[in-house]
């Protein structure tokens, strides 16, 4: 191959990775946080494509997950409470709801946010913010879940925080006959679900020391939760949470 030629088919790739490379940035533009598992299928470009071209143009994004210290949970004793997850299919809505909560830092405070995540749908069906995470904080998140959906789940998985153990959170549980389940001690990634959910959520949610107010950080964590269950595509779904609940509720009329 002459180097005329060469040069030619280069500039020919060269092309059309600045074109796929401005499509990128075009998705961007809604969708902030994407990265190459959620743009390759909405572009319809092959997956090594869309890896090569972010790569080559530095355009990968950056992932933290931080999980919280919880001092008064260390020391305490391993729940009996077993991991009812392990080997457990999920095949319909509102049969498995997850929970966790994370922090955010404003100023010189701290406050906190506990979701319900629907394990079928991936949809958060309940959410409560508060500056103490205490039994209220996830309660107030639990009950907002029910009011919506309409139900109880069959089962609620934690991590093993206090907050899940105490005598009030598991009480709730036991008067609508919801079967508890908790991760391992010391494993909270067998809390995954609600991990890979809470580091696309502050990703979405981006820097909120720019806020004025709290209301205004109430506003944009509502309306990022919103996103995620509407618009945002979940990888392993291929979809957001709601567009998925209407194809399988479509399929099953």
């Amino acid at each position: 191959m002459s180097p005329k030629t060469l040069e030619k088919r280069e500039s020919k790739i060269e092309i059309r990775d600045k074109k796929l490379r401005d499509e990128i940035l075009d998705l961007r533009k809604k969708h902030k946080r994407y990265g190459g598992d959620r743009i390759y299928p909405q572009l319809k470009a092959s997956r090594n494509r869309v890896f090569k071209v972010l790569r080559k143009y530095d355009m990968q994004l950056n992932r933290k997950c931080l999980k919280p210290f919880k001092p008064e949970d260390k020391g305490n004793l391993a729940s009996r409470v077993p991991n009812l997850l392990e080997n457990l299919k999920v095949i319909s809505p509102n049969t498995v709801w997850a929970s966790d909560f994370t922090y955010l830092r404003y100023e010189k405070s701290f406050f906190y946010v506990a979701t319900f995540i629907d394990i079928f749908s991936r949809k958060i069906v309940g959410f409560n913010i508060s500056d103490k995470h205490d039994t209220e904080l996830i309660l107030k998140a639990f009950y907002l879940a029910v009011t919506k959906e309409k139900t109880v789940p069959s089962i609620v998985h934690s991590d093993q925080g206090s907050e899940y153990r105490s005598e009030k959170f598991t009480s709730v549980l036991k008067y609508h006959q919801i079967s508890q389940s908790m991760s391992p001690k010391g494993c909270p990634w067998r809390n995954g679900f609600q991990e890979s959910y809470y580091r696309g959520f502050k990703e979405d949610l981006g820097d909120i020391s720019y806020c004025n107010s709290l209301g205004e950080i109430v506003s944009r964590i509502r309306e990022t939760i919103n996103y995620y269950n509407t618009e945002r595509m979940h990888t392993a779904l291929k979809a957001s949470p709601e567009q998925f609940l209407a194809a399988y509720y479509q399929q099953t009329a």
